[in-house]
């Protein structure tokens, strides 16, 4: 959608994840003001905003900043399926296993050196565990079951596999994409948005770092996937 077709549908109106799909500048400002726009991106912007707590004003200033930028970088969005999938392997599938062992070590260091002391410790290394469990299989699945025949599809073959419809392990990821959403919800409640308090060591302070990077990663993955590629395999 051009910035002139933007600007006839007003902003607070459209869908966050189309918004973040027709420019990939968005999905920045949206991290900043903690916009779910994966997972949430069916909501419109001023749903959205009402959901996060914060002003629609704030986010259409910010995202007026974007447009007035220039020319957009839609080339994700242009990229045949297979290619696309060699990004999101290449870029956040190898992310997610270059990060979460230093999450685990990080978690579990602030387990041994302040659980006793501080009672979110040991929840929130728990909820680290438990994202990093459900990650982990997740990615296995998409490259061994949902991308082989998403780029089987996209090629004219013949798709081989015992899940039926490209529909049901489509489903399937998506619902896994939100039960991220959720663990994250609970990691957000329990460390204050990733703010450390000020007696916190250094492996505290860059845990939390690292958690707020690793989400704001995974955000962008989410969203290729959900609002970019499932949507065009399923249009195949």
């Amino acid at each position: 959608m051009s910035v002139t077709e933007q600007t006839e549908v007003s902003l607070s109106e459209q869908r966050v994840g189309q918004l973040v799909a027709d420019d990939f500048r968005y999905a920045h400002v949206f991290s900043q003001f903690g916009i779910d726009f994966c997972c949430g991106g069916g909501r419109t912007l001023a749903a959205a905003c009402d959901k996060a707590g914060i002003a629609l004003s704030e986010v259409e200033t910010a995202l007026s900043k974007i447009n007035s930028e220039g020319q957009k970088d839609d080339a994700l969005n242009q990229l045949p399926l297979g290619e696309l999938i060699d990004y999101i392997e290449a870029n956040h599938h190898a992310y997610v296993r270059e990060k979460a062992p230093l999450l685990m070590e990080y978690s579990q260091k602030m387990v041994r050196a302040h659980g006793e002391r501080h009672a979110e410790i040991k929840p929130f290394a728990g909820w680290v565990r438990a994202l990093i469990d459900d990650l982990t299989p997740h990615l296995m699945k998409e490259e061994k079951i949902l991308f082989p025949a998403i780029r089987a599809m996209a090629a004219g073959e013949t798709v081989e596999g015992c899940f039926g419809h490209i529909g049901n392990p489509i489903n399937a990821m998506q619902h896994e994409h939100d039960d991220a959403g959720h663990m994250f919800e609970k990691l957000h409640e329990l460390t204050n948005h990733f703010q450390p308090p000020e007696h916190a060591c250094t492996t505290w302070r860059v845990c939390y770092a690292t958690l707020a990077e690793f989400e704001a990663d995974l955000m962008q993955h989410i969203h290729l996937e959900n609002n970019i590629l499932f949507p065009k395999a399923l249009a195949l």
